[in-house]
């Protein structure tokens, strides 16, 4: 399994998603929605909390699993206002961790390593992609969560999923930019205008 390195990552750009209609800073919005922030990378790395009772890559890994926390969440939070936005952001969230799970193996490259993830249970069949880019984790026991090897792994999880989040938080600032100038170019014209009370009283023929 993937660290939650890369799994916060994950949540967090589908809270980059959740705020790209904002007009905020993107700090200003990790703080007035950091309670949202907090859920859905929790939701990211949500599906790995079957390890803690034995049941790794059962149900918890399916798009099933997806879809149920997705709509109980929504019953309880509608974090974009509607039901369907929410519970469809939730989804996405949760469902980061399914797609990043079924691309991790034992070692990068084609050489299909992947433990595979029943993501239509509840048909059992097992999928992983022949394609690994993130090595797993091991996690047998304690000793082995804290190797050198699971350090080198997590390292290497921050570069390349931190990588993919700056450019997401250059094309947010970006977008942020594009929606507020046209807002500024409307703003000096108007004030312009109305400053000439001759202006004010005259009509186009």
């Amino acid at each position: 399994m993937a660290s939650p390195v890369a799994h916060s990552l994950a949540g967090f750009w589908t809270f980059l998603l959740l705020t790209l209609r904002s007009k905020m800073h993107l700090i200003a919005a990790c703080r007035r929605y950091l309670p949202q922030l907090i859920l859905l990378i929790l939701l990211a790395n949500l599906a790995d909390f079957d390890f803690l009772v034995g049941l790794h890559h059962g149900f918890t890994h399916s798009f099933a699993a997806a879809v149920f926390v997705a709509l109980a969440v929504s019953c309880v939070w509608r974090i974009a206002g509607t039901f369907w936005r929410s519970a469809t952001l939730y989804f996405l969230a949760y469902s980061s961790h399914l797609l990043i799970d079924l691309f991790t193996g034992a070692k990068l490259g084609w050489n299909a390593t992947a433990s595979g993830i029943p993501l239509f249970w509840p048909w059992r069949k097992e999928f992983g992609s022949p394609l690994i880019l993130v090595v797993g984790v091991k996690h047998k026991d304690f000793p082995a969560l804290f190797s050198m090897e699971n350090l080198q792994s997590s390292s290497y999880e921050l570069l390349i999923f931190g990588v993919i989040t700056a450019a997401l938080m250059v094309l947010w600032v970006q977008h942020q930019k594009g929606r507020a100038l046209p807002h500024e170019c409307k703003t000096p014209a108007r004030a312009v205008y109305n400053s000439n009370p001759m202006q004010s009283n005259e009509r186009i023929p």
